[in-house]
């Protein structure tokens, strides 16, 4: 496959001679980015209905049908239950059955069944439990609990049915995993890693094993699952990213965008799975971006969008695999806790959330076409 080179250059900060290289990354420096004039841009973005009611840190999944499943999230000072359903055809948003707790910080994933799997999250303390939401019937049911409570943490389908739970919070940051079987309706614990924990990003590999980056902003650090012992090993180490997004690529490499603790600039990495190598190969026009999201869109580009950053609203950013360059778009707003989901026309419905300055909460939806 095709590969690239491209050089870092630190704007503003002197650090060209004090910065250690990262495992494969280019030592040449290239030459700074033009500014990009923003408000000559039309704008990707247009109106979406907007929710029933305000959610941050809830979940946005595509059900078979194409409609959207939203559930829970924070309100002003509540957790939310309530789910609710949008149509794409429609632009409508309707009310569905109820979760049997309130959560926010959970996860939710759509099963082979065609059932969204909801674990563990935030609602009066911390959650072990998980239920099942069936489309078809409209109707939640209890399934297995999982072994460690925990919240903020990721869930990945792997190829065989199964669910892999990692990290999160309990007490503290965890470092264990769990898998959930569809068949059986129970969790097995598998390994644990040994640096990666808590908040982190996880990628399905095209191995069919899981990628799981850290993020606390101190130590730079990556691990893969083996789904074919449950057992985590280290590979080379990325930035010690900070509020940071990953995907995988159609190309087969995994793109992480985010701020650097350290450098406070954002731009985009690469990951090699066969090489062990990250390459750095794009800077970003959008500094100090957490907290986003990325989706990959049909042309095979990312969407970049909201986060938060410096203080006021920012851009919108495309990722061009073809050019290996981030570019900008479109004008963006900060916000953090949204959901960004790809609907069966191609366009990304993004939701909800919370702004850093307010504080504001947002039932609101746009929609980007590329």
């Amino acid at each position: 496959m095709t590969r690239v080179t491209t050089a870092k250059t630190w704007l503003s900060l002197g650090l060209c001679g004090a910065l250690a290289t990262v495992a494969g990354a280019s030592t040449a420096f290239a030459e700074a980015p033009r500014a990009e004039t923003r408000t000559a841009l039309v704008s990707p973005w247009s109106q979406a209905a907007s929710m029933s009611q305000i959610r941050a840190f809830h979940t946005a999944t595509r059900l078979p049908s194409g409609k959207v499943l939203v559930t829970g999230g924070n309100g002003w000072g509540t957790v939310s239950a309530s789910t609710e359903t949008y149509d794409t055809a429609t632009n409508t948003w309707s009310a569905a059955a109820a979760m049997s707790q309130t959560r926010a910080h959970h996860t939710a994933t759509l099963l082979a069944s065609g059932q969204v799997l909801v674990v563990g999250g935030l609602g009066a303390g911390t959650l072990a439990s998980a239920e099942l939401y069936n489309p078809t019937a409209n109707t939640w049911s209890a399934t297995g609990s999982l072994g460690t409570a925990r919240r903020a943490h990721q869930a990945v389908l792997l190829a065989s049915g199964k669910v892999l739970v990692f990290g999160g919070f309990g007490p503290a940051a965890l470092k264990s995993a769990e898998l959930y079987d569809p068949a059986t309706g129970t969790w097995t614990a598998t390994g644990s890693t040994s640096v990666v924990a808590g908040k982190v990003s996880a990628t399905l590999l095209p191995s069919g094993d899981v990628l799981v980056i850290n993020d606390d902003g101190v130590t730079g650090a990556a691990e893969v699952y083996d789904v074919s012992t449950g057992a985590w090993s280290r590979v080379s180490d990325p930035p010690a990213f900070y509020g940071h997004a990953a995907l995988l690529l159609n190309q087969g490499a995994v793109l992480a965008t985010g701020q650097e603790t350290g450098q406070y600039a954002s731009g985009a990495w690469l990951f090699w799975p066969e090489d062990n190598e990250w390459e750095y190969v794009s800077y970003a026009t959008e500094e100090r971006r957490r907290n986003h999201s990325m989706t990959l869109l049909p042309s095979g580009k990312v969407l970049v969008a909201r986060g938060t950053r410096n203080q006021i609203g920012g851009t919108t950013e495309l990722f061009n695999p073809a050019t290996w360059q981030l570019s900008v778009v479109g004008n963006d707003t900060p916000t953090q806790g949204h959901t960004a989901t790809l609907l069966t026309n191609g366009k990304v419905l993004v939701v909800g959330g919370s702004s850093q300055e307010e504080p504001e909460l947002y039932s609101s939806g746009e929609l980007f076409t590329e």
